[in-house]
């Protein structure tokens, strides 16, 4: 229904990478991703994303909309190119690459696949609970530069 970034994320005790997670799911197999996920998000968990405005207070309800992106965007990956730490936050500068090739909707706004290969920039902010688990991410993404992308908006002067 909406964009939705994967957390990318090293948990406090650095064992998992959620980035292998993501980049290694398949529409096949979402059981698996998951479960993987559960294990590093608290019970609590918030997805905000300040993009859409979009907020996702359950598991499941994150979930699914993992699921969408990655049927919206089948073959999308995620890299990480600057990670920053305060405390118990963590901020992380990445890009998002995939091909449009499903449905994509967005509140007010629905797009069929382009086949366009879109770059899409973010910023995701993470803040740790005492126990080293996810409590809540904030995810700032380039909806515009997206949008533009897909071809669902004309090309900037830039461009």
């Amino acid at each position: 229904r909406c964009f939705t970034c994967v957390l990318l994320m090293f948990c406090a005790h650095g064992k998992v990478s959620v980035v292998e997670i993501y980049n290694n799911f398949t529409t096949s197999n979402p059981q698996k991703m998951m479960e993987e996920y559960k294990k590093i998000l608290s019970r609590d968990f918030v997805y905000d994303e300040a993009a859409t405005g979009m907020v996702y207070d359950t598991h499941e309800k994150f979930f699914t909309s993992l699921k969408e992106w990655k049927n919206c965007f089948s073959d999308s990956t995620f890299t990480l190119h600057r990670t920053t730490r305060n405390g118990n936050i963590v901020f992380h500068e990445l890009t998002c690459t995939g091909t449009h090739d499903g449905l994509f909707n967005m509140p007010g706004y629905e797009t069929t696949a382009s086949g366009n290969v879109i770059t899409t920039r973010c910023v995701m902010i993470l803040e740790f609970n005492k126990d080293g688990k996810v409590k809540k991410c904030t995810n700032y993404f380039d909806t515009f530069g997206m949008m533009k992308a897909m071809g669902a908006l004309p090309a900037s002067r830039k461009d």
